[in-house]
C-alpha cells in the first residue's frame, strides 16, 4: 500500500486501520501525511469454481462506473473512486483507492435509533434504491451488450450458484436443472436498470441523518425486482422501505411476482454456500439460511 500511495499521491501513510478482510476484498482506512483519509481496497483474482476466473480490476472498474453514474444522477451518495489499478506494478494485487466518507456503519447504529429515526432511515434506503433502479444503462453498453438475454443470464447464474450445493447434497442435479430451466422460460420487461445488489445496512454509512451507499462490487444491470429480493435475503426489507420505494420508483414493482423467488434463490444459494463452505464456523446462520433455501426450493419446484 505504501508504494501505491506514494506513486499515485506522492504522500506517505502515517496511520492505517483494516476495516474488512477475509474471502472478499480487504479494505483499509489510510491516513496520509497531509491528514487526508482514503480507503484502499484490494483482492487477488478469484476462481469461480467452474474453471473461470474473476478479474478483480474489472470488478473495481464496474464499481467505479456504478458510483460515478449514481452520483451524477441523484447526488453524491456514493464515494468517489480516485484510482483503479490492475497492473500490480505498485501492489501485489489489483486495487482501488477511493474517497473516505465520515460517519458510522449503519448496521452498528440502527438498533439504537428511536422509531421515528428508524422509519426515516428506512424511507431513505427505499428512496435511494428506487432512484438507482429508475436509472438505465445504455442498450449498447458492453456490460449488457456482451451478455446473454437477462432471463438466460440469470438462469445460468442460478445454476452456477447451485453447483457447490449439489456436491454438498443440498439440492439435486435434477432440481437445479429444473429451476434454472424454468427461469430461462420467463419473460422480464425491465432488464437494464442499475442494481446495487448488496444494499444491506452493513454496506451503508450514516452521518447527520443522511445515508450513504458503499460496496457496489456486486452491481448489475437488470430487473429492479432483483434489488428488493437481495435486500429481503438480508432480512431488511421492512414495510417503510417498500412503501418509500414504491412512492419513488418510476415503474411498477410487485414482490409477489414469481420472478421474485428466483432472484431471492440466486442470492440465497450464494449466501448458503458462503456459510457452509467458506465461513464454516457459524452454525446458527447456516441453519437459518438452510431453512430459507429449502422453502424457496420447494416453492420453485412446485411452480408450473
Amino acid at each position: 500500500m505504501d508504494k501505491a500511495i506514494k506513486y499515485h499521491f506522492n504522500k506517505d501513510i502515517i496511520a492505517q486501520e483494516q476495516l474488512t478482510g477475509g474471502y472478499t476484498f480487504q479494505t483499509w482506512l489510510l491516513t496520509l501525511s497531509d491528514r487526508q483519509k482514503v480507503v484502499f481496497r484490494h483482492q487477488i483474482d478469484l476462481n469461480t469454481g467452474d474453471g473461470g476466473k474473476l478479474n478483480i480490476a474489472d470488478i473495481l472498474e464496474r464499481e467505479r462506473f456504478f458510483y460515478s453514474n449514481v452520483n451524477k444522477a441523484i447526488g453524491r451518495i456514493c464515494p468517489e473512486v480516485y484510482i483503479v489499478d490492475g497492473t500490480r506494478e505498485h501492489h501485489d494485487n489489483s486495487y482501488c483507492i477511493m474517497e473516505y466518507i465520515e460517519g458510522m456503519p449503519l448496521n452498528q447504529c440502527f438498533g439504537d435509533f428511536d422509531a421515528k429515526t428508524k422509519n426515516n432511515v428506512l424511507c431513505q434506503i427505499g428512496e435511494i434504491a428506487a432512484r438507482i433502479n429508475s436509472m438505465e444503462i445504455e442498450s449498447q453498453h458492453p456490460y449488457i451488450a456482451n451478455r446473454d438475454p437477462w432471463e438466460i443470464y440469470i438462469a445460468d447464474r442460478l445454476y452456477k450458484r447451485f453447483v457447490p450445493l449439489i456436491s454438498s447434497s443440498v439440492i439435486t442435479q435434477a432440481e437445479a436443472e429444473k429451476i434454472a430451466s424454468d427461469m430461462r422460460d420467463k419473460r422480464v420487461s425491465k432488464t437494464r436498470s442499475f442494481l446495487h445488489l448488496d444494499m444491506r445496512r452493513i454496506n451503508m454509512i450514516y452521518n447527520s441523518g443522511k445515508v450513504y451507499v458503499l460496496d457496489a462490487e456486486n452491481s448489475e444491470y437488470g430487473d429492479p425486482l432483483f434489488e428488493l429480493a437481495v435486500i429481503d435475503c438480508g432480512c431488511e426489507l421492512e414495510q417503510a422501505l417498500i412503501d418509500s420505494y414504491k412512492s419513488i420508483y418510476s415503474g411498477n414493482i410487485n414482490i409477489d411476482d414469481e420472478l421474485y423467488s428466483y432472484y431471492k434463490m440466486e442470492r440465497m444459494a450464494l449466501v448458503l454456500h458462503v456459510f457452509m463452505n467458506l465461513v464454516k464456523n457459524d452454525t446458527a446462520s447456516t441453519h437459518k439460511y438452510m431453512e430459507i433455501f429449502n422453502k424457496l426450493k420447494q416453492k420453485l419446484l412446485e411452480q408450473k
